[in-house]
């Protein structure tokens, strides 16, 4: 399945599948173990689900769904299956290498920068957009569950891992002996919605709520729990407007969307660096960009980059600290030619002219156009009146 890139291989006696060398677990996910493994020289990630689908048909079927769904998603912020499949009744996934450090980890020693919290939430946002187009929720988004790494520019980039799983394990307790687990990592209960306590259904909106917990953690250092101060948020003084809307115990009054939520963050760093250019790496042209698209050494600089491409689709939602949409391309508003715009009038009163002048003549015409006496039928006009 996967080319060989040469040198030993495991035998294979000692291959997961017949066909996966694990190399050892992965401190990721919580609920859902990972491993780094690697299939006739490649490496990847190999995700086991803890259950046994052979119990349940219906955990079967809800897990073809899941891989299905996994695998249509072509989002640089989820790493991209590569296989699915069932061993022993045991259900696994198997992604993309991918390198980097857990969230939680980098956020534990020292607060990050306010440009790096924008552009990792971002990502998030990005990730929890893609799979709920497929139908998936995450439901257990905490900082065990976002991996953060550099790209080839080094910029921190972060990815979304377990999308999905938890859904899995909690619609099936026959086939899954930890589907009352609370979550992944320290704090996760405060990372969960509040209708989630009370039996609602996983949606989309409930992955909002963790978003906002995981914008405060990132920010303070940890999540909100009893929170309702404004302190430490100096350099993002929008961004508790926007924790409070995703947060927001109603479901319907968060964000209706994670490209909703995504706008309002793009818009507050274009706010924040206009209100406190010197605490910011980022320039005020930004207005007509998007956070995660402009390459970091051109926010050094305060004149655009020569071209600025975006993915994101434009805003329509407003933050409610009144934040207004960013549009995705620069507005141009097409400047008519003076003398081109003289030169149709003046033809349309032409025509007008020419109107009116036919119209006259036909008018005048009829009127001064003779009367001629019709003869009445049977008489002769040279008959004489004597016989």
């Amino acid at each position: 399945m996967f080319p060989s890139l040469g040198g030993a291989h495991a035998s294979p006696d000692e291959l997961f599948a017949e066909r996966y060398a694990v190399d050892g677990p992965l401190p990721w996910g919580g609920l859902i173990p990972y491993y780094r493994a690697s299939s006739e020289g490649t490496p990847l990630i190999l995700s086991v689900m803890p259950m046994d689908v052979s119990r349940s048909i219906r955990a079967e079927a809800a897990f073809a769904h899941l891989a299905h769904g996994l695998g249509s998603i072509r989002s640089p912020a989820i790493p991209r299956v590569l296989d699915a499949g069932v061993i022993d009744g045991v259900p696994y996934l198997a992604f993309q290498d991918t390198r980097g450090a857990l969230l939680s980890d980098i956020s534990r020693d020292r607060p990050l920068s306010s440009l790096t919290v924008l552009r990792i939430a971002t990502n998030v946002l990005d990730a929890l957009e893609a799979g709920h187009a497929q139908g998936l929720v995450h439901a257990d988004l905490t900082p065990q569950n976002v991996i953060v790494a550099r790209d080839r520019n080094g910029r921190l980039v972060a990815r979304l891992i377990g999308m999905g799983a938890v859904p899995l394990l909690r619609a099936n307790p026959e086939a899954c002996p930890q589907a009352t687990h609370t979550g992944s990592g320290k704090h996760a209960v405060a990372y969960m919605a509040p209708e989630l306590f009370a039996g609602s259904a996983f949606d989309a909106r409930a992955d909002l709520y963790s978003a906002g917990a995981l914008l405060h953690h990132m920010v303070l250092g940890s999540p909100p729990v009893g929170w309702e101060s404004d302190e430490g948020f100096d350099d993002l003084p929008g961004l508790p407007d926007v924790i409070r809307r995703a947060m927001a115990r109603r479901p319907h009054a968060r964000y209706p969307d994670a490209a909703a939520m995504r706008t309002a963050l793009e818009w507050i760093e274009v706010r924040s660096a206009k209100q406190s250019p010197s605490t910011q790496d980022i320039a005020p042209w930004m207005e007509t960009s998007h956070i995660g698209s402009i390459p970091v050494p051109s926010l050094a600089s305060t004149l655009p980059p020569a071209h600025v491409s975006s993915s994101h689709p434009a805003g329509t939602i407003l933050s409610t600290s009144g934040a207004r949409p960013i549009p995705v391309d620069p507005i141009v508003i097409e400047e008519v030619d003076p003398d081109t715009n003289r030169r149709w009038l003046q033809l349309a009163l032409l025509l007008i002219l020419l109107g009116t002048l036919v119209f006259s003549g036909y008018w005048w015409r009829a009127q001064t156009r003779p009367i001629e006496n019709p003869v009445p039928l049977g008489l002769d006009p040279n008959a004489s009146d004597v016989e």
